[in-house]
């Protein structure tokens, strides 16, 4: 990923599914949501993770802490700079 932090890589995955499905614009507003109320559903979501055969739940929870991510996911989505 050369030097690219994790996380913000996933963001750019997760802007580029969003996009193909057709979902962006539904999950704009919702972004505002998750910058507010994120830490939050960040701690339901790790204390969940143990009880998940996934890896997806850690992830979300350590975006989820950190609103910049969504604010970027966001801006993504509204300018259309997600890659395909």
């Amino acid at each position: 990923m050369d030097g690219e932090n994790p996380l913000e890589a996933r963001v750019t995955q997760w802007a580029a599914w969003l996009e193909h499905r057709g979902w962006a614009r539904f999950a704009v507003p919702w972004l505002a949501v998750l910058r507010v109320w994120g830490f939050v559903g960040a701690q339901v979501l790790w204390m969940l993770s143990p009880f998940s055969p996934s890896d997806r739940l850690p992830i979300l929870a350590a975006a989820l802490e950190q609103p910049d991510l969504w604010e970027a996911l966001q801006h993504r989505l509204v300018e259309g700079g997600a890659p395909r």
